[in-house]
């Protein structure tokens, strides 16, 4: 979505800013501590997610929590212009465009591993370190599940795809038969 990429791009330029003094590794643990609480809460949820309650009020909630969180005043000021704008539900996206940002700035890339079950953070880092190996470069990986693989997995990196799932093995097969 071009708006999160956006908000993402805005919120890395002005952090990375030689004159901010901003540290942009603290403003997105900020961000990811409200998030946290975002997705913790279903009051919070319906308090920003919701027409019930007006904006005004919604404005006075969110500084309130984030002065209860100890989230800093430039973090505070984005999601509150992330709420005035309706777009608070856009944060998780603007959190991982963010890394994908800082990846990027790196040199780096950023990629896609889709397995047919669900792979523990030990295989996950073990699979992100052979490819920033192998492609002599920072990696990063989503991971996400497809049963309908039957078992393997797929990686995507920079439009290529790496395909050792079975069931495209068995698609191969049945083409050739």
């Amino acid at each position: 979505m071009k708006a999160v990429r956006l908000y993402a791009q805005v919120l890395v330029d002005v952090a990375l800013a030689p004159s901010s003094g901003l540290d942009l590794v603290k403003l997105v643990t900020e961000l990811e501590l409200f998030r946290a609480l975002l997705e913790s809460s279903d009051l919070v949820l319906k308090t920003f997610g919701g027409p019930v309650v007006s904006e005004d009020e919604k404005q006075k909630a969110l500084k309130l929590l984030c002065e209860k969180a100890g989230i800093g005043p430039v973090a505070a000021r984005f999601l509150s212009m992330l709420n005035k704008r309706g777009r608070l539900s856009l944060l998780p996206g603007i959190l991982k465009e963010v890394e994908v940002l800082q990846i990027e700035r790196k040199g780096g890339v950023v990629g896609e591993l889709v397995s047919a079950v669900a792979l523990d953070g030990a295989v996950l880092s073990g699979l992100t370190e052979a490819l920033t190996k192998q492609m002599k470069k920072p990696v990063s990986l989503s991971a996400k599940v497809d049963a309908s693989l039957i078992a393997g997995m797929k990686v995507t990196i920079g439009g290529v795809t790496y395909d050792g799932t079975v069931r495209s093995k068995l698609d191969k097969l049945a083409n050739q038969a």
